[in-house]
């Protein structure tokens, strides 16, 4: 591969990255957290370079909103992912 295809996003990036969340979030394997973690840096990371810095803090801030929407509505017990059907 070379040097400047390393640096855009790829489906693969994409894939892992949904696989791992689904992993974590739909059934729960938190084993899975560190790699989705570092599947979304890199991923954030790969997009960092064509974003302008407005619109590089306005996504981190819309990750962060919908993150305390996702974790305030599983502590409040009205998100389970457990147990929706499919």
């Amino acid at each position: 591969m070379n040097q400047g295809n390393n640096q855009l996003i790829q489906p693969e990036d994409l894939s892992r990255t949904v696989e791992n969340a689904l992993h974590v979030f739909r059934q729960g394997n938190h084993d899975k957290l560190p790699d989705l973690l570092q599947d979304a840096g890199n991923l954030l990371y790969k997009a960092s370079k064509k974003l302008t810095p407005t619109q590089l803090v306005l996504a981190v801030a819309a990750v962060a909103v919908a993150t305390i929407f996702v974790v305030s509505q599983i502590e409040d017990g009205n998100l389970d992912f457990h147990n929706q059907a499919a």
